[in-house]
Parts: structure tokens; sequence; C-alpha cells
């Protein structure tokens, strides 16, 4: 039982502490979110990504395009959201609308029930968390942010 646990917590601790600079977007498998990585993180093209909110939401991030471009009405919301708050209330999505309300300052990561969205939420402020993800991915982009 011992050795089961002390396996547990050395397991733990690894995906913990494996260094940010270890996990980059060419590490993510989904072709779209390791576009948009790339396209957010170092210069790539937004043009690369198929999914369209995925697209709208990077030109956005970027610079260039709109809310009214992402087709999802929870996006495009929580993109609305971002710059005024009284939008956060128009999303259905719990996790989502409690992400709007966090970036407002009026909500915290501890409102987010999804576990991986919580310790992704987490992780953008302090890497070690990004270890706490279970989603291959998102722990990547996790990681990549922090690059």
């Amino acid at each position: 039982m011992m050795k089961k646990i002390l396996l547990s917590l050395a397991i733990l601790m690894f995906g913990v502490s494996r260094p940010a600079f270890s996990q980059s977007c060419g590490n993510i498998n989904d072709s779209d979110q390791r576009a948009y990585c790339y396209a957010t993180q170092s210069g790539g093209s937004c043009g690369n990504i198929n999914n369209h909110d995925l697209r709208a939401r990077c030109y956005i991030e970027r610079g260039s395009g709109s809310c009214g471009d992402i087709n999802d009405h929870d996006q495009r919301e929580y993109c609305y959201g971002k710059k005024d708050a009284s939008s956060c209330g128009l999303i259905n999505d719990r996790d989502l609308r409690a992400q709007c309300y966090m970036k407002n300052g009026s909500g915290s990561c501890g409102d987010i029930t999804d576990h991986d969205q919580r310790e992704y939420c987490y992780g953008k402020k302090d890497a070690s968390s990004c270890g706490l993800i279970n989603d291959h991915d998102l722990r990547v982009q996790c990681y990549a942010l922090k690059r």
C-alpha cells in the first residue's frame, strides 16, 4: 500500500515539476489547437486553423476580426464579455461564464467546475498547476503559455 502511495506521489511530482520549456505547441495532438497555439504564441498564421470559430478567435486575439465573426453563441458572448462584463451573464455554459467573470475581475478560478479548465486557469498564473491537467493538449497549451 505504501509503495502505491509513494509511486503515485512520484508520478504527481514529475507531472507538476516538468519544466515549461519542455512543452511546446508542436506537442499538441489536435491540428487546429496546435495551429492556434503557434498563431497566438509564436506568430504563426490563423489561416492554418480549420475550425471556423477557433480561427475567428485567433484573428481577434491577433487584433483583426470581431466577436461577431464567432458562430457559437456562448463563445461569442465570452468574446464580448472580455470587454464588457454585462455580456458574461448571457453565456449558458456555467464554466465559460465563470471564466468570463474572472476575466473582468469578479470571479476566480475556483468557480470553474471542470477540473482541467480550473487547473488551466490556475496554470496561467503559476505553471506548477499545468502538471495537474489530465487532458494532454490542454496541459501542453498551459505550459506553452509559460514559455
